[in-house]
């Protein structure tokens, strides 16, 4: 077996949307990934008593992506919008992969932020929630080899 990049990704993501979290995850399998090796780090990874703060700010601090999960509420959230999304995207920072997880407008009539300058994973147009069963699985499956994909050119 050959040599294997290896990553972390800081997993950015609104509560309210942990069941389609959840739904994607279970079937995102980066450990099949030939020539790189991903980890993630997500809040809910915190142990009782830690602070969850500083935790949240020292993760995104040494990430070398960010996989954003977009949606509605992703836009809404004040802590994403204010302390993530900063630390993940601007003039000095590019650590972004973001994912349509649920329809957000990319027309112009929601601010999202810088987000919709890079190029936003969708499978044929559709956000995950709006595949079901084989299509599901496609979604997961290419998002993995665009993750690949990426991670890849960005080690060359």
């Amino acid at each position: 077996m050959g040599e294997r990049v290896q990553v972390s990704m800081f997993l950015s993501w609104c509560h309210s949307d942990a069941d389609a979290k959840q739904a994607l995850l279970g079937q995102l399998h980066l450990d099949g990934l030939a020539g790189v090796r991903a980890e993630w780090w997500e809040d809910s990874h915190l142990q009782i008593g830690e602070d969850w703060r500083r935790q949240t700010l020292d993760q995104l601090a040494k990430c070398d992506y960010g996989l954003l999960l977009l949606s509605p509420g992703f836009f809404a959230s004040r802590f994403i919008l204010d302390v993530e999304l900063p630390r993940l995207l601007g003039p000095d920072v590019d650590k972004v992969l973001p994912v349509m997880l649920k329809r957000v407008p990319i027309d112009g009539s929601w601010d999202l932020h810088g987000v919709d300058t890079r190029h936003i994973f969708t499978s044929k147009g559709r956000c995950f929630t709006e595949t079901r069963g084989p299509s599901r699985e496609r979604f997961a499956l290419d998002l993995a080899t665009e993750i690949r994909r990426r991670v890849l050119s960005d080690a060359a």
